[in-house]
């Protein structure tokens, strides 16, 4: 068995220096889940520790062999979320030279320790298929499987345009008496209240087997995490579906655009209030952000998306506008007392 020495930074208070050597150890990490993808920049790195959204707060193990080599670490992090709030999040990686010599093991031992500590009486993990060792690692504790995730990119070179147009079209007639609003960067004031009711509706989305419950979103909330992805240097676009008649917000689209990584956007919260289904407003805010995304930022080649495998109506959206599969992801999770029992 090595030995090896855990340093414990609170995520907040990690020095650039720290996020630097962090960053260069990860480097073999990276190309190892996602080798066909280029890796944001250690700025941008930088930037989401500096600005992490008030809600959320956590710690960092840093494990290092005898020689003061980064060989791995855990990064652990809670958020003061109704709904989410007894959940620790932990994401354990030890580098492939230090593996199989208990360094895994030793790093959940000690991110379990800070669950019970803090009371947080469940801890999920995120595993994607490229690194079945991580899958693996969860079953050998007991995790259970919670929900499984496909991640899907629309590759724009080979987007049929005339669906897009047709999408938009249809969703005009279909749905007359709705309308499509565009916010690009921070939502106005006059629209926060609007905006914060219809991210709500996203507690409608599939959860599957996640023991986790809904969390209301208030304009305080939503205010919190816009500002801090702008602060980070993220750029924001969304489109929202109002009924006419109301005023209300009832469907949204939203995308994430990282200016260091020209070549992909990330799609948000996707959903329309199940009140207001059936006439097209999913297909027609997809098309809308899709024909903006093509006329408005020509270096993107991919859109990059994950939905529940149960989700079905918007993996039928997806795979027709021309989704591909990519990955697979599964959230896994287990009683903190599970895990503590798993090493008296």
């Amino acid at each position: 068995m090595s030995a090896w020495t855990i340093e414990q930074w609170p995520v907040r208070e990690q020095s650039d220096q720290l996020l630097a050597e962090l960053y260069i150890a990860q480097a073999p990490l990276h190309a190892e889940a996602t080798p066909d993808d280029p890796r944001l920049s250690l700025a941008a790195e930088i930037a989401d520790v500096r600005h992490l959204p008030a809600p959320e707060d956590g710690v960092v193990l840093v494990a290092r062999d005898a020689a003061a080599r980064i060989a791995g670490l855990a990064s652990v992090h809670w958020e003061d979320l109704a709904g989410w709030a007894h959940v620790l999040w932990t994401s354990i990686a030890v580098l492939p030279e230090c593996r199989r010599q208990g360094l895994g093991t030793l790093l959940l031992r000690r991110s379990a320790a800070i669950a019970q500590q803090r009371g947080l009486r469940l801890m999920m993990s995120r595993t994607k298929d490229t690194v079945p060792s991580g899958a693996a690692f969860c079953a050998r504790f007991g995790a259970e499987q919670a929900m499984v995730e496909q991640e899907n990119r629309l590759d724009l070179r080979g987007v049929d345009q005339d669906l897009v147009a047709g999408w938009i079209a249809d969703g005009q007639v279909r749905a007359a008496g709705y309308r499509l609003e565009f916010v690009a960067g921070r939502t106005p004031p006059e629209l926060a209240a609007h905006v914060a009711e219809v991210m709500s509706v996203m507690n409608s989305a599939p959860r599957e087997n996640m023991d986790v419950s809904d969390t209301p979103v208030t304009t305080e909330l939503m205010r919190q995490y816009e500002d801090a992805w702008l602060a980070a240097g993220r750029q924001l676009w969304a489109y929202y579906a109002v009924e006419e008649s109301t005023g209300r917000f009832v469907g949204l689209t939203t995308i994430s655009i990282r200016p260091d990584v020209p070549d992909r956007v990330w799609v948000g919260d996707t959903a329309v209030e199940p009140s207001h289904r059936g006439r097209g407003l999913g297909k027609w805010l997809k098309a809308a952000m899709t024909r903006r995304i093509l006329d408005e930022l020509p270096d993107v080649r991919y859109v990059i998306t994950r939905n529940a495998g149960s989700n079905e109506p918007m993996l039928a959206i997806n795979t027709r506008l021309g989704f591909q599969a990519a990955a697979v992801w599964t959230t896994w999770q287990a009683a903190t007392n599970a895990i503590r029992v798993a090493f008296r």
